[in-house]
């Protein structure tokens, strides 16, 4: 079995768990048969004060 390696950003308005849940759905549109997610790293754009949009940075582990 071969495993590969695909990097993605996520992003929500609603917040990080939604941000992965994001690139894992986009991800699953083209890669095959995705095992694990690790995530790299979370930041937000903030506009007056307040978080407006969630990011997840993230390593995706699918067969190939």
């Amino acid at each position: 079995m071969h495993i590969k390696v695909a990097e993605m950003v996520g992003h929500s308005p609603a917040g990080w768990k939604d941000a992965v849940q994001s690139a894992v759905t986009e991800a699953s549109k083209t890669l095959n048969e995705i095992v694990a997610v690790e995530v790299v790293n979370f930041t937000a754009n903030v506009e007056n004060g307040k978080v407006v949009d969630y990011k997840a940075n993230l390593k995706i582990a699918h067969k190939s």
